[in-house]
Order: C-alpha cells, then structure tokens, then sequence
C-alpha cells in the first residue's frame, strides 16, 4: 500500500519550529535590520554575545551599536559598503558588548530577498572568534620573540668577532660603544675598569643619552659588593646602588671578569622606553629578555677583555725589555721603517738619539751585576720620564741605549738628548749602605734624511757620533750632521 505524503501544513508548521529552535540555540550571534540598517530582529544568541535585548533595541540603528573606540576603521567602512550594495560580505571585526568587554567576530553579512526576489532585509551571522585571535596574537608575539632573539643572536655573533678581533683596549672600548648601542638602543650604559688602587672604577666608555659618572666607588655598587650581576626593578625587595641617579629607573649591574678577578663593571639602564603604554606583564617580559641579554653580552666582553690583556702581555714580553720595561730591538726596528716611511710621505721631522752609559763595564767589575741592573733601571726610568710620547725610548742591549724621535729636528733633539745627560749625571742612587758613582752617558743625534733614509744608515751615523762622544771625552752629544751643521753639546 502506498504511503501517504505530509500534510504541506504539517511540514510548514514542523519547518517553523525547527527554524525557531536552531535559531534560539545557535551559538552564533544572528542579526537581521531592514533597508534603513535598523534592527528588526536578533536571536538569543546575540543577546548572550553582546548583551543586547531585542526589546531595548529594536528599531534603532545598528551602525555603531557594536563598534567601540579599537574596531578597524577600514573593516567598519567595509561593511557599510557591503551593505549599501547589498553584497554578500565575510570578515574579521572587533565589537563590544553592551558592558564595554571587546568580543571579536567573524562576521557573514548576506541581503535577503523575499519570494518575488525584493530585496527587503540583511542578515549578519556573528561567529565568536575572540579566543582563536588571541591564540593568533600570541603565536605571532611567540613568532616576533623568536623572530628578535634571532635577530640578537646574529648581531651578538657578529659582536663576538669584533671583539675578539681587537687588539687593544682602545678598540675594544669602540667596540663595545658601538655594540650596545645596537644591541639595545633602549638602553644607556657605561663601562668601567678599576683604577690601579682598586679602591675606584673609571669610566672607560658610555652610550645612549644619559649622564655618567666619570669615577665610581666600588663600594657603592650592590653587583661588586656581593660578587654577582645585579637587577634592579624587577623584583619586590631591592635596593638601587648609590652610583644611580634615580630609584625610579630599572637597571642591571653586571661585573666585568678577566682571568677569574673582576676587573670592571658594566651598568645598562633603561630610562627611555615608555613604561607607562606597558602593562606589568610586558615590562617584565621586557626586562628578563634585556637581562639575558646583557648576561650574554657582559659574558662575552670578559672575554674579549681577558683576550686583550693576554693578547698585551705576550706582546709587551715580545717587544719590552724586561729590566728596564723600555721597548727592545725588534719593536724599534719595526717602529723605525713606519715612522721613516711617514717622513718620506709627510716630509715631517724624525731624528734619532743613540745613548750608551759610560764606563758601565768597569762599573759592573766594582760594584757587581745587581749594581749594573740598579744603574740600568733607572736609567730606564728617567728616559721614559725626558722622552715622552711621541718619543719612544728603547734599549738595543746592554748598556746601549736609542730614542726614536718623530716629529723632532736634529736641533730639538740635540737639545733635549743634552737635557737627559745633564738629569742622569745628577742622579742620587743608594746602593747597601753607601752610594754609587755619578752616572754619565753620551750621545749621538742623527736626523732623516740627512743621515740616511733606512733605519740601518741611520743607526750607523748616530753610533758613530755616539763614538767622537767618546772619544771626546764622554759625558756629551754630537751630531752625526757633516761638520757645517755640526752641534756638540758640552
């Protein structure tokens, strides 16, 4: 037997109230406004979502009765266009709730015709999106993190090779300004050095806009005290150092260590970024990834100040004299070729001064070989004391001694050889309980490029007027200048 169709009544009616129920328990929020964008009708999901009675706003204008002061302009205008067309419109925007709370959306706006196909009203279908946009805001904040220490790790890379790549604390003291700088823009910081009494820390470089102290005391720092880096404001209790200038200024203190003894202190403040558009949150996320950072960085200069100063050592036990802490043969040799080169090229002045104690192997046979060394030292003493920088005075050996003049005239040089000689011949040295003899010395000056335009011609005419001293007597200069210039000091 055949069955029977429904009723079109029956399935009218059960159409209806299935309607009804989807659309009374529908998560989603459903809008529907008439031509004028007014509000005609919403479901209970709307009201659940954004607060809003369909009593309360029935026949008012739904244009800004979601927006709030973040919604996208753009998107806002978008939909007003959409509507306006009567397209069918999918998109992304930000609406509040009646109490104020920010509910993010995916929005589906559709026009609706009636049977005859007239358009009569628009519908839009509000999806709850707020907690996938913030998984989305916190992957790409995980992304942008990772993204920056990326980023810090390729410059801290490229930091580390310059660094290691100084060979003196001037450079690395450029290094340094200039890393931190990039590094950490936000930032101002100085680097200090302990002083040769260990009692203070001299300021040996700076960057960023704030004002330094050029000298600290070691007691006043809360990292040297304890003997660990040290976080200011970031924590519940804390005390700010006494070389601060403000409380209100978070900052880190983090001691500078070479061969196992600190040696200096770094101090990184953050005055400049703007904590007050920051939550606490932020700013303590800020802070740790600036405090690992500066861990890092301050790891790494110890390092390359350790380097520095192994890399000073070997080169001061390669090209100073032992004795008389003078610079020896081989570093004269070198200074020499670069410094007559620069005459040659500049047409500047250069002479050079060739001393030899008199008497000293006699003096060695008298008095002994620790005498001799006293004799030497502070013979040493007072040349680095009468020829200072520029000049460099150094010894060949022995009791030979040679001033490397840049700079000077065989004139100046003739005269400030005669002053040594006359301090050294004046000097008091104790020896036991007694004294030892007068020291005297004598001297030949030769001047480029008169005497020659290599170290060795030079070399050879300053000695040989270093000999007519001798053989006038000691205890004088001469010149190694032909006898029209010739200018002996007495």
């Amino acid at each position: 037997m055949a069955k029977s169709l429904p009723d079109p009544d029956e399935q009218s009616d059960d159409y209806r109230r299935y309607a009804d129920l989807a659309l009374r328990h529908i998560l989603d929020a459903v809008l529907v406004t008439d031509l004028d964008n007014n509000v005609v009708w919403v479901n209970s999901g709307f009201e659940r979502m954004f607060g809003h009675r369909l009593d309360n706003i029935r026949g008012q204008a739904a244009r800004g009765l979601l927006d709030g002061p973040d919604t996208d302009p753009s998107a806002r205008d978008h939909v007003l266009r959409a509507i306006k067309g009567r397209e069918t419109l999918t998109v992304d925007i930000l609406h509040y709730t009646a109490t104020g709370e920010q509910v993010w959306v995916d929005k589906t706006l559709t026009p609706i015709f009636d049977e005859a196909g007239t358009h009569t009203h628009h519908m839009s279908i509000n999806r709850d999106i707020t907690e996938r946009r913030r998984m989305e805001e916190k992957t790409r904040e995980v992304m942008a993190n990772e993204e920056q220490r990326q980023h810090e790790r390729k410059l801290l890379s490229q930091v580390s090779e310059w660094l290691y790549s100084a060979k003196s604390l001037d450079e690395l003291l450029m290094v340094v300004q200039k890393s931190m700088h990039t590094l950490m823009p936000e930032s101002e910081g100085q680097l200090y050095i302990y002083s040769n009494s260990r009692d203070t820390l001299d300021l040996k470089t700076a960057w960023g806009e704030g004002t330094a102290h050029e000298h600290i005391d070691a007691e006043d720092c809360w990292a040297l005290r304890r003997g660990r880096a040290y976080a200011y404001g970031t924590r519940a209790i804390e005390f700010p150092c006494a070389h601060t200038e403000t409380a209100d200024t978070p900052y880190f203190c983090l001691p500078i260590i070479a061969h196992g003894e600190t040696i200096g202190l770094m101090h990184v403040a953050f005055a400049a970024y703007d904590r007050a558009i920051m939550s606490r949150k932020m700013v303590e996320t800020f802070l740790q990834q600036r405090w690992d950072l500066s861990l890092l960085c301050a790891e790494q200069i110890s390092l390359a100040v350790a380097n520095v100063q192994l890399r000073q050592e070997l080169l001061d036990q390669s090209v100073r004299d032992p004795l008389t802490s003078l610079w020896n043969r081989r570093w004269f040799l070198d200074a020499a070729h670069k410094e007559i080169n620069r005459a040659e090229r500049q047409g500047s002045a250069l002479s050079l001064i060739s001393l030899d104690v008199d008497h000293f192997k006699a003096f060695n046979d008298h008095h002994g070989h620790d005498a001799g060394d006293i004799v030497l030292r502070e013979v040493g003493a007072l040349m680095r004391e009468v020829f200072t920088p520029p000049l460099a005075p150094c010894r060949l050996g022995g009791e030979e001694f040679v001033v490397l003049c840049p700079g000077l005239g065989h004139d100046a040089a003739m005269d400030l050889a005669d002053r040594f000689r006359v301090a050294l011949s004046e000097l008091d040295l104790a020896y036991g309980d007694g004294k030892l003899p007068r020291i005297t010395a004598s001297a030949g000056v030769t001047s480029f490029p008169d005497c020659g335009a290599h170290v060795e011609d030079m070399l050879k005419h300053a000695d040989r007027a270093l000999y007519r001293a001798k053989d006038r007597g000691r205890n004088c200069v001469v010149s190694a200048l032909p006898e029209d210039r010739q200018i002996a000091a007495q």
